[in-house]
């Protein structure tokens, strides 16, 4: 199968929807399809994304000329967007006016920028990660799709019911996890690693610093359980500042930005991994897939949870602790639990593990490409 993947990203990107991009692109590769990327030009790291995201296999990559103008905000992006929009849909028809024949497959990185890609008379697939707006735009492009990989049923419902007029397809598939890299390391050693005491207890969270993640209750635990540190891995305290308005606590250590290959002995070190979410944000409420839960799944640590809708689409009380969605005292006392009944958490633990092992990016790609086959 020849795939041209379609996404308006720049590549590579320390982000994590870059990640979700290169290991679905190494993936599909792995089952045996012919996959080129195709992204705009854009400034980024100086490195190939084999590199950068240490692949097993090399991903041919085409950067199209754009507006660059994205780091000047929403107009901005809508400038760039709207060039790239343009002039993926001008090479990919020129492709196909050579005769070649592919699938295109794009993933959802704005509303609109794949809008014109059904006009060339080649299969369309789109992976959605968020709701959309019912323009016009959106319409005619699902009304014009041969498939929809949505990544949970919620969007795929919500996808239905907006655009009742497109009979398109749909499959089901959450985001994924690199099964090898993810292997559970020694606490022993990963605290040695990192320079955390034996006997402290760890709260860790993982991600970016987004105020649709609803990270200001993270304070608010950690002032109801002062027994615990916090280790946050993925941004600054100017940054959780800036994101939530909030004053960290004493007991929060704030990590930044670190290689994937470090995730793992932090996720090693801890003793509870925590997984966010807030009623406040529709985003984070029933959409979100996040990669770090499953990441989280193959870590052999008790997993915390919010109680939303979007989560229960991947985990159950099987496989971890849920706390009620803004209630940081709730948050606090599910922590406490984790950490002083470890045994009682251990039927917890193997069965995220065994769940964890479903969502590899392998996998993922195969049930795509049977999806995107049955279609053909």
């Amino acid at each position: 199968m020849n795939i041209l993947y379609i996404a308006n990203a720049r590549m590579p990107t320390e982000k994590a929807h870059g990640i979700q991009i290169a290991k679905m692109c190494e993936a599909f590769i792995a089952q045996g399809a012919d996959v080129t990327l195709v992204v705009p030009r854009r400034k980024s790291v100086p490195t190939t994304i084999q590199e950068f995201y240490g692949l097993h296999t090399d991903v041919k990559t085409i950067r199209l000329p754009v507006i660059d103008a994205y780091q000047l905000g929403a107009v901005g992006f809508i400038v760039g967007s709207l060039s790239f929009m343009v002039i993926s849909f001008l090479f990919v028809l020129w492709r196909r006016m050579k005769g070649e024949r592919f699938i295109i497959y794009t993933v959802d990185m704005d509303t609109f920028s794949g809008s014109l890609l059904p006009l060339v008379g080649a299969q369309v697939f789109t992976e959605m990660h968020n709701g959309k707006p019912a323009h016009v735009a959106q319409r005619f492009f699902f009304r014009h799709l041969s498939g929809v990989i949505a990544i949970n049923r919620i969007l795929a419902s919500e996808f239905q019911k907006k655009f009742r007029r497109s009979r398109v397809r749909y499959a089901i598939e959450p985001n994924g996890v690199d099964a090898e890299f993810f292997r559970p390391r020694d606490k022993a050693e990963a605290r040695r690693r990192l320079g955390i005491a034996e006997h402290t207890k760890v709260a860790l969270y993982v991600g970016r610093f987004f105020d649709w993640k609803g990270l200001e209750i993270i304070p608010a635990a950690a002032r109801a359980g002062t027994a615990v540190k916090w280790y946050l891995v993925g941004g600054a305290a100017e940054d959780f500042i800036r994101v939530t308005h909030a004053h960290p606590e004493p007991s929060m250590h704030f990590i930044g930005s670190v290689p994937q290959e470090d995730i793992v002995w932090w996720n090693a070190a801890a003793d509870v991994l925590v997984v966010l979410g807030t009623k406040r944000d529709t985003q984070s409420y029933f959409y979100t897939s996040p990669m770090k839960l499953f990441e989280y799944l193959l870590s052999e640590r008790t997993i915390v949870a919010s109680d939303t809708p979007a989560i229960r689409e991947i985990i159950s009380e099987k496989e971890a602790l849920f706390y009620t969605p803004d209630s940081a005292e709730n948050l606090a006392a599910k922590v406490h639990e984790a950490i002083e009944s470890p045994t009682a958490m251990n039927e917890r633990i193997a069965a995220a593990a065994k769940l964890g092992h479903h969502y590899s990016w392998h996998g993922r790609a195969e049930r795509i490409l049977q999806f995107m086959s049955g279609n053909s």
